[in-house]
C-alpha cells in the first residue's frame, strides 16, 4: 500500500489517497530438510541441539551425545 497527497482545487484543502498495489505471490521452491544426528537420527523435535562437522568433503551432523571430541 502507498499513500499520496494531493492538492484540491481549493488551496486549503490536501487529500490523501490511498493506492492498493496487488502483488503476484511467488511459489517457493526449496529442498531443504530437518537436519537429524547421522547416527541416532535425533532431531530439534526431540529436544537435542544438532552440531555440523565438516568430515573429508561431506558435512556430518552430531546430537550432543554423539559429538566427536576433537571438535
Amino acid at each position: 500500500m502507498s499513500q499520496i497527497l494531493t492538492h484540491a482545487v481549493d488551496a486549503n484543502k490536501i487529500l490523501l489517497h490511498d493506492l492498493y498495489f496487488a502483488k503476484k505471490k511467488a511459489p517457493i521452491k526449496s529442498t531443504a530438510t530437518e537436519v537429524a544426528c547421522t547416527i541416532c537420527d535425533k532431531g530439534l523435535g526431540e529436544e537435542v541441539s544438532v552440531t555440523a562437522k565438516k568430515i573429508g568433503q561431506k558435512i556430518r551432523f552430531f546430537c550432543q551425545h554423539h559429538l566427536p571430541a576433537d571438535i
